[in-house]
């Protein structure tokens, strides 16, 4: 289904939230989205757990059992959340457009600055 260019900027613009679906993300040649999910600035969990979350949930293994490598071998999660999410009250001081990624487990990991949490796997895998 495609979208008029207004509403693709709405959904860049817009703040994570359960109405977000798979089909508002851009595609990416080469790779597939393979699951998504939002980080909460405001919950207790820091930006590492949701990482794992979803790393597992592409996985589909438990996320006690995605011990090797350990995500901190591979990126400075309390870095890249006080960088992209740090003082609450200073956000709007962020560019709401920026993402950062790395590989994890054979995984493209996109960490957006609106709060979304991307793995991606090569096509075809």
């Amino acid at each position: 289904m495609a979208k008029d260019s207004a509403e693709e900027s709405d959904s860049m613009d817009a703040t994570p939230s359960d109405s977000a679906t798979k089909e508002s993300v851009p595609q990416d040649v080469g790779w597939d989205l393979v699951e998504q999910r939002s980080f909460d600035v405001t919950a207790d969990d820091g930006l590492t757990t949701t990482i794992v979350y979803a790393v597992a949930e592409a996985e589909g293994i438990a996320p006690r059992d995605l011990k090797h490598p350990p995500l901190f071998d591979v990126v400075d999660t309390a870095s890249l959340e006080a960088a992209f999410f740090g003082n609450h009250d200073n956000r709007r001081s962020h560019d709401p457009n920026s993402s950062t990624e790395f590989m994890y487990r054979d995984y493209r990991v996109v960490v957006r600055s609106d709060g979304w949490v991307q793995v991606y796997e090569r096509s075809g895998e």
